[in-house]
C-alpha cells in the first residue's frame, strides 16, 4: 500500500454492464437514475490505493490485509462519520475470508438484518434471503476477493472499487477476474454503523 492515499480522478466505464450472478441489474425507470449518480460519483476524485495493474489474485490477501493497518492508522482515532465508514470497509475487507461460513461470521456484523441488498440475480433482497443466495453462489464457484483499489465517501455512502476472482468448481483451471462497483449506504442499528444499503454492479469479467 502506498504510504499516504493519493487524490487522483478515476472514470471507470458506465455503459450498460453484464448483469449475473454476482452483478446487480434494475428495472429501466430506476437504471437511468443509478447510471446517472454512478456517473458523477465516479467521475469525481476518489481515495486511490490501488493502480489496477498493482492488483492480482494472489497477493489479494496481503493488499487487503495491508489497507486494513494502514486504514486503522489513518482513521482509527477520528470521529468523523466518513473516516468511520472507511475503518468499517477496510476492517470488513482484511477480515474476508473465502469460505462461506467464515464469510456469514463477518457479514453479519456489518450488514444490517433487515439491510436492502442488490447484488446477486438483479434483484433487491432482504439480508436474509441474500445470505442463501450467497451460498448458493459459493457452492458453485470459489471466491477470492482483491483490495479496495479507490473509495470515496459522500454523506453516509461510500463508492468503492475492487477486484473479484471467481473459479467455477466445475471448472478450477479457469479464473474470472472482474471489477466491482459498490455503493454502501450506512445507519446507525443498535448503536452500531452498519450496511442497510448495498448495491453491486460488476463488467462481468468475461464470465457472463
Amino acid at each position: 500500500m502506498t504510504k499516504t492515499f493519493k487524490k487522483i480522478g478515476l472514470l471507470l466505464t458506465t455503459t450498460t454492464l453484464v448483469f449475473g450472478l454476482v452483478a446487480c441489474s434494475s428495472n429501466a425507470s430506476s437504471k437511468d437514475t443509478n447510471e446517472s449518480t454512478r456517473t458523477e460519483v465516479l467521475s469525481q476524485s476518489h481515495k486511490v490505493i490501488y493502480e489496477m495493474n498493482e492488483v492480482t489474485k494472489d497477493n489479494s490477501k496481503e493488499l487487503r490485509l495491508n489497507s486494513q493497518k494502514e486504514a486503522e492508522k489513518l482513521y482509527g482515532d477520528s470521529k468523523e462519520l466518513s473516516d468511520q465508514i472507511k475503518l468499517t470497509l477496510f476492517n470488513w475487507w482484511g477480515n474476508w475470508q473465502p469460505d462461506y461460513e467464515s464469510w456469514l461470521k463477518i457479514a453479519d456484523g456489518l450488514y444490517a438484518e433487515n439491510a436492502d441488498i442488490t447484488a446477486i440475480g438483479g434483484e433487491k433482497q432482504k439480508y436474509s434471503d441474500y445470505r442463501v443466495a450467497m451460498k448458493s453462489q459459493r457452492d458453485k464457484v470459489d471466491m477470492e476477493m482483491g483490495p479496495i483499489m479507490n473509495i470515496t465517501v459522500d454523506g453516509n455512502t461510500a463508492t468503492l472499487v475492487y477486484y473479484m476472482y471467481l473459479t467455477p468448481k466445475d471448472s478450477p483451471d479457469k479464473t474470472f477476474s472482474m471489477i466491482v462497483t459498490e455503493y454502501n449506504t450506512f445507519g446507525e442499528v443498535d448503536g452500531k454503523l452498519m450496511v442497510t444499503d448495498l448495491h453491486l454492479y460488476t463488467d462481468g469479467g468475461g464470465m457472463y
